[in-house]
This record gives structure tokens, C-alpha cells and sequence, in this order.
């Protein structure tokens, strides 16, 4: 999957790469504020999915909403009394002027950058005034990449020019004084949500696509510097997520007796003789035949290697909900999707150790239904196949079973349950 995102993401640039070319070489239509105002929300949009993985939708959407507000009104300032910036003003290329002053696409603009610069920053320093200075120049070198080539198009320009390719000093200044305060509302906002996990470099995911194409508007202007500063910055944001980088599915949510979250951690380290209590769920699929489909786990697993076990088990990402979850999963490692779930056991809970590994989960039951079959991962699954649903019932009182003890407890459960018994009934249709 990361391979395909390297792929996907090279294209991409390659589209960037060619779509500066044209901007810069062929007059722009009247139409082309839709065009640019659409641009600056598409390329905002992976750094706002990264902060709703990272806060949650609504911790999420009130952080990049304050931060918008912010970038809105600090830039009304730059056009009303020239602070910070100095004088200056945009355009009609960047979309509606909110009361004929600032574009409405700035809170898009601007918001990316500062967290492109936050991520990188918290990725070095442990300490918050570290982060601050070192966002605040951070954020500012990406103006440096950015700023002459939005003078060449003419999305703004400066009272008098300036002598970095249009751009007067004062700007830059100007971005030093609103990139700290940014930085502090950062810290601020960050000290408030208390997220449980790490600072993601997904966060620059955005600032990665936005200084590239910037330093290809500025070589084919003709801007060298900031074609040059722009492709090394570009490089070290990219160094810097390969170096940092973490999958969100990589991190297992620990909770509490109530199963409130109250940390996060590696998947593998945490997966110990000591495991702590965390969230997972659990997955049996059947047929029309009333055929249970049973996988094998991948042999290269830290937990239960080459068991065999129910149709599919995983963990719980944070602000993901269970359901969710497990249909993830099941496209990941079966390649199954649009399959209807429901849970069956929703308070689920067990403890069992293997080799001195623990697990220790609470661990929601979903069922369904599907004639298909599956197309396993092999970096998951080593094996899969259908059982008469009875017969392996049966099988779970030999002593001697080699099913996972999870697997056995929930049959033992599902058994039980008036929602499963509900389903299978009405939803096996062949039955031997």
C-alpha cells in the first residue's frame, strides 16, 4: 500500500510538474480564479485528513478552523494598515475577497503551511519554545519559495515591488511575526485537545505537493533562487517524512475498564507479555451454504503465526469507529468489500497468551454475510477456507484444537446470541 502511495504521489508531481509550465507560459483565462480558488482546497485537503486522523472530526475541524480565522484576519490586517506584511493587494485570481479584502481561500492557503512547518518542527523538538522558533522559520522559508512566484502570476502584488523578485523585505518580516503567533496558537490549541498521538509528518503531506509546485512555477519563470531554495526544501520535507512517517492502522488504541482511550502505541512493541487492555474486533463471515469462512494467520505474525482463527481480526484506530474498522480490514486482508456486518457481541472482552506474547482486548463481534471468495494478503493471511459452520462447532470441543482461543470463546458466545441466531437463520439459505 505505501508503494502504491509513492506511486500515486510521483504522478502527481509529474501533473504539478507540467500544470506550471502551462500557468506560467499561457495567459490565464477569466475564468481561472474558480480554477485557483479550487487548487488551493484540493491541495489543503491531506493535511486536513491527516488532522482528523491525528484530533478527531471535531477536535479536527475547530483546529484548522481557528487556524483558518486566524490567517483570514491576520492578512485583513496586512491590507488594511500594512501590518505585518506591509501594503499590499490581491488580486481577483484566488477567489471571492471576504468584504472585498481577503480571498476566502487564504484559510486554505495559509493553514497547510503552518502545519506542514508544525509537523516538521515537532519531529525535531521535544520542547514547545524549540517548535515555536523553529516553525515560525520554518513557515517562513516556505513563503520564500512561494511569495515571487505569486507576484509573477499576479495573485498579489506589493506597494513599490521589492527586491526579492517583487517581494519586499517587510514581507518576510511579516511572515516571521504571523508564523510565531501561528506557532503559539498551535501549541496552544495542541496543550487544549491533548491528542494521544504523536505529531503525524502527514501533517506536511500538503506542504510537500505545495512547494514543489512553487518552485516549478519559479523555474519556468525564470526565478532561480526560489527555484532552487524550493527543490531543497521540498527535499527535506520529503526526507523528513520517510524518516518520521507512521501509519495511523500501525498505532493500537490502549483504554480503561470503561474503554475510554487513554494512550496510544506501536503495534508490535506494545504486543508483549505484559499487554495492556486495547481496543480490537473480530469478524465471521458465512455463506448461503451456512459455510464459515476460516482464515490462517500469516506465518510471519508476532501473535498466533499460522493459526487458524475466524475470517478476520484487527485493531481499532483512534476516532475510527469499530464498524469501520472492520471493514478496513477486511478489504486489506481479503480483499472483500460491501459486505453488510453486524455485531453481534458488542461488549466482547478476553485475555490469552501464546509464547509469552499477550493478548489483551476488547473486542466487539461483527457477522456476515457473502458468496464471494476471497483474495487473501499474504503479508496477512497464509491460508483461507470455508467449513460446514456445524462441523466446526463441533470441532472446538476437542481439547486438542489448534483454532485461536479468541475464535473459541466468541463461537461460544455467538452460540448464544439471540442476534446471531436471528441472522443465521434468515440468512442461510442452503444449508446441508
Amino acid at each position: 500500500m505505501f508503494n502504491r502511495q509513492i506511486i500515486i504521489s510521483g504522478l502527481a508531481l509529474v501533473f504539478l510538474a507540467v500544470g506550471a509550465f502551462f500557468m506560467v507560459n499561457v495567459e490565464l483565462p477569466p475564468w481561472s480564479h474558480y480554477l485557483s480558488a479550487l487548487n488551493v482546497a484540493l491541495f489543503a485537503l491531506p493535511s486536513f485528513w491527516a488532522v482528523r486522523w491525528w484530533l478527531g472530526w471535531r477536535d479536527g475541524m475547530l483546529f484548522v478552523g481557528v487556524l483558518g480565522l486566524y490567517a483570514l484576519a491576520i492578512e485583513a490586517s496586512a491590507i488594511v494598515t500594512g501590518f505585518p506584511y506591509g501594503h499590499f493587494g490581491y488580486s481577483d485570481l484566488l477567489g471571492h475577497r471576504i468584504l472585498g479584502l481577503v480571498p476566502w481561500t487564504v484559510a486554505f492557503a495559509w493553514t497547510p503551511l503552518i502545519l506542514g512547518a508544525y509537523a516538521v518542527a515537532a519531529n525535531l523538538f521535544n520542547g514547545a519554545a524549540a517548535r515555536i522558533v523553529a516553525t515560525t522559520l520554518i513557515v517562513t522559508l516556505f513563503d520564500v519559495v512561494l511569495d515571487p512566484g505569486a507576484v509573477l502570476l499576479g495573485f498579489w502584488q506589493y506597494d513599490g515591488g521589492g527586491w526579492f523578485y517583487g517581494v519586499p523585505m517587510s514581507n518576510f518580516g511579516g511572515w516571521l511575526v504571523s508564523g510565531f503567533i501561528g506557532a503559539v496558537l498551535i501549541e496552544v490549541l495542541v496543550a487544549r485537545f491533548k491528542p494521544l498521538l504523536p505529531v503525524p509528518m502527514p501533517l506536511a503531506f500538503s506542504v510537500i505537493f505545495i512547494v514543489f509546485f512553487w518552485s516549478a512555477i519559479a523555474a519556468h519563470g525564470g526565478l532561480v533562487a526560489p527555484a532552487l531554495i524550493g527543490l531543497a526544501t521540498f527535499a527535506a520535507v520529503v526526507a523528513m517524512y520517510f524518516k518520521y512517517h507512521y501509519s495511523f492502522d500501525d498505532k493500537i488504541v490502549f483504554v480503561d475498564e470503561s474503554n475510554t482511550p487513554i494512550a496510544t502505541g506501536d503495534k508490535l512493541p506494545s504486543h508483549n507479555s505484559d499487554t495492556k487492555l486495547h481496543r480490537a474486533f473480530s469478524v465471521f463471515l458465512f455463506n448461503s451454504k451456512g459455510e464459515f469462512l476460516m482464515q490462517q494467520r500469516a506465518l510471519s505474525k508476532k501473535t498466533w503465526p499460522g493459526v487458524w482463527s475466524n475470517s478476520c481480526c484487527g485493531h481499532v484506530m483512534l476516532h475510527e469507529a469499530t464498524e469501520a474498522a472492520a471493514r478496513r480490514r477486511m478489504k486489506y486482508e481479503l480483499g472483500l468489500t460491501g459486505i453488510d456486518l453486524t455485531c453481534a457481541l458488542p461488549n466482547f472482552r478476553y485475555r490469552a497468551e501464546k509464547d509469552g506474547v499477550v493478548e489483551n482486548e476488547i473486542c466487539p463481534v461483527f457477522i456476515g454475510f457473502a458468496d464471494r471468495q476471497p483474495n487473501r494478503n499474504p503479508d496477512e493471511v497464509e491460508a483461507t477456507k470455508w467449513v460446514d459452520w456445524d462441523e466446526f462447532v463441533a470441532s472446538l470441543d476437542d481439547p486438542e484444537t489448534d483454532i485461536s482461543p479468541w475464535a473459541v470463546e466468541e463461537v461460544r458466545e455467538l452460540l448464544a446470541s439471540p442476534v446471531f441466531n436471528e441472522q443465521f437463520r434468515s440468512r442461510i439459505t442452503h444449508r446441508r
